[in-house]
């Protein structure tokens, strides 16, 4: 099994050769007229057992040393923050030297 992206990704510079982990589909707001990146998705928040899949494929396939994690998609931030806490929590255990984990997030 490999990881289940959908639709396109987008990887900003600053995350190059991060593990970007989907776990929101789309963006929350999706109505910035400066912005086209997710008109072709319509929102959601990636259930834990599916974020979990992709965190544990990714251990296994990559190890354990991973840099930097990038939580896409346009804004993870609208995750609860219970859930986002458990999430941290998985990479955490997963990742245990991750020195970063990064994510886009709208103001409110």
């Amino acid at each position: 099994m490999a990881m289940q992206y959908e639709g396109m990704v987008y990887r900003p510079p600053s995350e190059a050769r991060s593990f970007i982990l989907q776990v929101t589909i789309g963006c929350s707001n999706n109505s910035c007229t400066f912005c086209s990146m997710y008109k072709d998705k319509k929102f959601r928040i990636r259930t834990f057992d599916e974020i979990k899949s992709d965190v544990e494929w990714v251990a296994n396939t990559y190890g354990r040393d991973i840099a930097k994690i990038f939580l896409a998609d346009g804004d993870a931030l609208t995750i609860p923050t219970d859930e986002l806490i458990r999430i941290l929590a998985l990479l955490h255990e997963n990742f245990p030297y991750s020195p970063r984990i990064t994510s886009y997030g709208t103001p409110g």
